[in-house]
């Protein structure tokens, strides 16, 4: 789905280019923009029909008594809420609200799935997959397939994808001789009809669901049914809190949660390794259920790395022959989780540096009795522990937190970094910085250099008209690699338009102007920047070298990456976004830049991204480039004083306010948390 858009505007440069009337340009658009809509019902649809068809399909066998078994629906429906006689909205005995269409508008005749009888198999185009539908051993849901299309950029095609599970990857749907199955809006003109399902219905207390077993549209079908029985039902209410993706987190003393219980008979199934009970005495319809890790089980990380059905708990209830079923998939809850994979020799990633035990030895964990951080080391930091950074000079200082969901965590950072000694590293991922300083780091002598500056996940405090680093009065060159990805850096602006600068390599020290070379990666991913007063905005710059030909050289073989940031009332006005004599290569990718000055403001007039002085740059991408001006509508050029053989061009500007709360966007300047609405969801970061 991420290459929708810039599907479109693929064809809007292909209209524009061929000079249609505005008119026609208009509804070009709109037709796009229906089928894209379209498409991606289908996509919905077709999911949604599987997911359904998936939990009809499980079946429980049970014994008579008399040595013969009968195989009846391991899930029933307690009430069916929509019946218009091609669309069913059922509401099943474990919870779930499931919709199934039957030839409706945005089903596809593309892929053909079907089910083989004999083994139980989903059939994709025919074939057999070595997923099963109906689950191994009858009374276990199977594997269900998902779908999704994408853009083929080489074809300009849209091509069908499958996975089986949320872990898998998605691969491409073929024919019986091996070609990507293309997808397919209409046939002759008309919306496709469904080639799964032939006919569903309501009779009595069963819900019966005719399908191809082919999946073809063409007999021969198979009949299923599934019984309607209102007083039938278990669901298992574990609280959002407890989950994580997609996992009941158990701690040492095991965990509780409420069970919606209808019926005869209850029975619980742990997993190997685990207990499980549930309260005999049911108050309303509810009983208690209780797991914890069995005792004699091993403990350990080895336990999140299950991802099957052998870590389920299962709850059923019977009425009569037929039953209700509940699951869950549980493992333990690990508090203290990056320090163990460290402390097991395991790697763990921080930006683009990975960090373990050989690389990086001496770890430690701190605990509410040891929260203070006074030498270099790498720290893992519990959630709950408020660090605090009792000195303000480091050469190596790696701080993690130790939350396995990447829960971020504080720390008191009393006064700004001073960078030491040589090859220093400050490394920090799911970090809150509490203070403000100015700067918040600083490297402040030749001869002093960083091999790493990583923050990942971070949120920084800046102050207002104040830098985030400052390295004029180190030596040239003294970063090796600078990597920022996934951070909020918020700006404490107390007027409007005051400048400051994210990494400052030239200034002014006992009347003498130094302008510092750089020979780093800089690689600014998936951030944001923003103002957290509105109307008072940033004169921001991300890269500054100098003003001049005396400014400080970027290398050549080193390239600046700017991409996935979203800039909010960050405005490069007297100073571009990367300023210097850049030689290097320059990535301009994704940005979605906003503003709300008022319109009384004179200050802010022109935005620019970049400025190179006389060199020439070894690459250049500007791509995927918006812009929304609320008020004050603010011009932002590529080019801050153009190079011989350029063109200047604009940055394009949104039509629509991708902040606009009323149209389903976050705009929360407290917590640095900006989410567009659906039509911009691809722009800026992608943080959610």
């Amino acid at each position: 789905m991420k290459y929708i858009k810039s599907y479109i505007l693929l064809a809007l440069m292909v209209l524009a280019v061929t000079g249609c009337k505005q008119e026609d340009l208009k509804d070009d658009v709109n037709a796009l923009k229906d089928r894209v809509t379209l498409l991606e019902e289908q996509v919905k649809l077709l999911n949604e029909n599987i997911a359904f068809f998936s939990k009809v399909l499980v079946r429980q066998t049970v014994d008579n008594g008399d040595g013969t078994f009968t195989e009846v629906p391991a899930y029933s429906i307690s009430e069916v809420l929509v019946n218009d006689g091609t669309t069913f909205t059922a509401k099943f005995n474990d919870g779930n609200v499931l919709t199934l269409a039957i030839g409706s508008k945005g089903t596809v005749t593309t892929p053909q799935l079907g089910v083989n009888p004999e083994t139980g198999k989903w059939m994709l185009n025919g074939s057999d997959t070595p997923y099963n539908a109906v689950g191994a051993n009858s009374s276990v849901d199977g594997d269900k397939p998902e779908f999704n299309i994408a853009l083929d950029n080489s074809t300009r095609q849209y091509y069908w994808q499958v996975r089986f599970g949320d872990s898998e990857r998605w691969d491409p749907v073929t024919d019986a001789e091996g070609n990507k199955v293309v997808y397919v809006t209409e046939v002759d003109g008309e919306l496709a009809k469904d080639n799964l399902f032939k006919d569903a219905k309501v009779e009595e207390n069963e819900f019966v669901l005719t399908y191809y077993t082919n999946g073809d549209g063409q007999d021969p079908t198979n009949e299923v049914r599934i019984p309607i029985i209102s007083d039938l039902s278990c669901v298992i209410n574990v609280l959002e809190k407890d989950m994580a993706d997609g996992y009941w987190e158990i701690g040492k003393e095991g965990a509780s949660a409420e069970v919606e219980i209808k019926g005869d008979h209850c029975f619980v199934i742990a997993p190997h390794g685990w207990e499980a009970s549930i309260s005999e005495t049911l108050t309303d319809g509810k009983a208690i259920l209780t797991v914890k890790k069995s005792a004699t089980a091993s403990a350990g990380l080895k336990s999140r790395a299950t991802a099957n059905n052998t870590d389920e708990v299962v709850v059923q209830v019977n009425k009569g022959m037929y039953w209700a079923v509940a699951k869950v998939k549980v493992r333990e809850a690990v508090t203290s989780y990056y320090s163990q994979v460290y402390d097991q020799g395991g790697d763990i990633t921080v930006g683009n540096v990975t960090i373990n035990k050989a690389t990086y030895p001496g770890g430690i964990p701190l605990s509410t009795k040891n929260a203070t951080i006074t030498k270099d080391g790498v720290y893992f930091i519990p959630q709950g522990v408020d660090a605090v950074i009792s000195s303000t000079s480091f050469n190596k200082l790696v701080l993690i937190s130790d939350n396995p969901k990447g829960e971020p965590v504080t720390v008191d950072n009393t006064d700004k970094f001073n960078v030491t000694g040589i090859a220093g590293e400050f490394i920090a991922q799911n970090v809150i910085f509490k203070k403000e300083n100015n700067p918040f780091m600083q490297i402040d002598a030749t001869g002093i250099t960083l091999k790493n500056l990583v923050l990942d996940g971070c949120k920084v405090t800046i102050a207002s008209g104040k830098n985030f680093l400052n390295a004029f009065k180190g030596g040239d060159n003294s970063i090796g690699n600078i990597y920022l990805e996934g951070n909020r850096f918020a700006f404490n602006q107390t007027a409007d338009y005051q400048a400051s600068r994210l990494f400052n390599f030239s200034g002014t020290f006992d009347n003498v102007l130094y302008s510092r070379n750089l020979s780093a990666d800089v690689s600014i991913i998936n951030n944001v920047f923003y103002s957290t007063t509105n109307n008072y905005t940033i004169n921001g710059t991300i890269l500054f070298l100098g003003n001049d030909d005396t400014a400080g050289v970027y290398d050549a073989k080193k390239t600046v990456t700017i991409e996935n940031n979203t800039f909010i009332n960050f405005i490069c006005g007297s100073q571009p976004m990367v300023r210097g004599r850049i030689e290097g290569a320059v990535v301009f990718r994704n940005l979605l830049l906003w503003s709300d000055v008022v319109d009384s403001s004179s200050k802010a007039k022109n935005s620019y991204l970049l400025n190179v002085h006389s060199k020439t740059p070894s690459g250049l991408t500007f791509e995927n480039l918006l812009k929304f001006d609320k008020n004050k509508q603010i011009q932002t050029n590529y080019w801050h004083s153009l190079p011989s053989g350029y063109t200047q061009t604009k940055v394009e500007a949104a039509s629509s306010d991708p902040f606009d709360v009323s149209a389903g966007a976050t705009f929360d300047l407290e917590n640095g948390v900006f989410i567009p609405t659906a039509e911009y969801a691809n722009y800026g970061a992608q943080q959610r």
